[in-house]
This record gives structure tokens, C-alpha cells and sequence, in this order.
């Protein structure tokens, strides 16, 4: 009896210790998680501040201020953001190319660079809901007597190393409507370096979103004029896209707060206020 006695405790206790076991290996992958503090919105909670990269070369969206610091629309929504999660902000000023790269080794817990949201971009990010939109647009001489995408053949065009009008030119380059034509796609780090390079004869024509060509065109005065990209063939005519914030894939929690702090923000049309007042500022740099 004694024995018996034994080999029941002893079986009491294994399966104790099997229980703890896997609760300590993870074995509740939900609820257990968040009340260790693993996801995203808790770190920032515990380090006290929020960072957010960007690319401050796209007036009115993010550019360098008068005060030689960061600012402009997603700057505006980046304050709100860290306001409303009660912690400071940092920004991080970064090529846009790296903005994936920064988010996937959590060096910025948020991307803000006026990013198109694709499902291209969607396997390497998450992101939240659009908060505006924009249309790809084609700036040019204002004497220019350019009108398509395809009267861009044999031409020289700045694009945004790694934007939507960067992808859009090499597409059409390498088998669009410019394919074979002699077309060529010089790529900038910022835009206004490809304004200058088209007033010095380097380039015939930029192709970038709608707000930031005409952000371009009111800062050069009238040198520019600028207009949706078309095709002779209209059926190929572009959509207008959608804009996002973007984070680091998986973490359903700090995507849903992201949300519901952009959202008001775009629905009261403070968001609209913002384009509107970075325009007029950055047009005065």
C-alpha cells in the first residue's frame, strides 16, 4: 500500500511538472503573450517613446523645415500618434528604400514616408488603414509639349529611388510603352534634386505623386507645369492610390491602435488641413 501510495504522488507531481513545462515554453500563445508585455505596443510603453522613420524628401508629407528639423504631414500624424499612446517621439530620418529593412529588425516601431500601400509591400510590412490618396502625376517644362507617358520615348524622366513612379517608369522601360525606345529612368534620393536636374536640361520630365509634383511645381515658380499620367492608350491609365502607415508584420494589436488613432484623423478632415498648410510651408523653402 505504501508503494502504491508513492507511485501515485509520484504521478501527481509528473504531470505538475508536464503542466508548468509547457506553460513556461509557450504553450498559450495568445493572452499569455500580452500580459508579458511581448508585443509592440508594450515596448514602447516600457522604453517610453515611439519611432518613427521616414524619408524627409517629399514635401508637404515630410521635408526639412525652416528650423533645418523634420516636418510635415506625417510628422503631424506621428505626434499624434505618440500624444496619443502618451510617450515621445523620435523620428528617423532614412533613404526610402531602407524603410522595410528599419522595420523588420524593429529599429522604428513605425514607417510615416507617404508610402503606397501594395501587395507587393504587404509581404514584408503591415500596414494600417489609407489615410489619404494620391495619383502618380508627370511634372515637365512648362513649354514642354509632352502629354503621355509615351511621348516620354528617348527621354530622360526622375523618379524616387524606390517609389511608386520609380517601378512605374522602369516598368514601362523595360517592356511598357517606352520599351526599346531609348527611355531612360535616373533615379534620385530626393525630388528636388531631380527639379534642379530638370531645369539644368539633365531631364525631360519627373514622375511622382500627385502632392508632391504640385508641391514642386508651386516652389519652382513657373517653370513647371504638371498633370496626371496618361497613356495614348487610356485603358492603361493609372488608379489613384491608396497611403498608409506602415509596421512590421504580424502584431494584430498594435496595428488595430494605429488605426484608431489615424482614423479621426482622416475622417474630420484634419489630415486634409495638414496637406494643405505643409504645401503652402514647404513651398516657401
Amino acid at each position: 500500500m505504501k508503494n502504491s501510495m508513492l507511485k501515485k504522488i509520484s504521478a501527481a507531481m509528473l504531470a505538475l511538472i508536464m503542466v508548468l513545462a509547457l506553460v513556461s515554453c509557450g504553450g498559450g500563445s495568445g493572452s499569455g503573450d500580452a500580459e508579458e508585455g511581448g508585443g509592440k505596443l508594450a515596448a514602447i510603453q516600457e522604453k517610453g517613446k515611439i519611432v518613427v522613420c521616414t524619408d524627409a524628401a517629399w514635401a508637404p508629407f515630410e521635408y526639412i523645415g525652416a528650423n533645418g528639423e523634420v516636418t510635415g504631414v506625417d510628422i503631424e500624424i506621428a505626434k499624434a500618434i505618440a500624444d496619443a499612446l502618451g510617450v515621445e517621439l523620435e523620428i528617423s530620418n532614412i533613404a526610402f528604400d531602407s524603410i522595410s529593412t528599419y522595420l523588420a529588425n524593429d529599429e522604428a516601431d513605425l514607417a510615416l514616408a507617404c508610402i503606397t500601400i501594395t501587395d507587393e509591400r504587404k509581404e514584408q510590412m503591415d500596414f494600417s488603414d489609407p489615410y489619404t490618396t494620391v495619383l502618380q502625376y508627370m511634372i515637365v517644362m512648362a513649354d514642354s509639349d509632352i502629354a503621355t507617358m509615351d511621348d516620354f520615348a528617348g527621354k530622360a524622366v526622375g523618379t524616387h529611388l524606390g517609389t511608386t513612379g520609380d517601378f512605374l517608369m522602369s516598368d514601362e522601360i523595360s517592356g511598357g510603352v517606352l520599351a526599346g525606345t531609348g527611355a531612360e529612368n535616373k533615379q534620385y534620393k530626393a525630388l528636388p534634386d531631380a527639379a534642379l536636374a530638370m531645369k539644368s536640361g539633365e531631364l525631360q520630365g519627373i514622375v511622382c505623386d500627385s502632392v508632391l509634383a504640385e508641391n514642386i511645381v508651386a516652389a519652382n515658380g513657373d517653370a513647371f507645369k504638371c498633370f496626371p499620367v496618361s497613356y495614348k492608350d487610356a485603358s492603361l491609365n493609372p488608379e489613384t492610390e491608396q497611403i498608409g502607415a506602415a509596421m512590421s508584420k504580424g502584431d494584430a494589436e498594435f496595428l488595430a491602435k494605429i488605426n484608431e488613432i489615424i482614423k479621426p484623423l482622416a475622417e474630420d478632415g484634419t489630415i486634409d488641413q495638414w496637406i494643405i498648410q505643409h504645401s503652402e510651408e514647404a513651398s516657401k523653402l
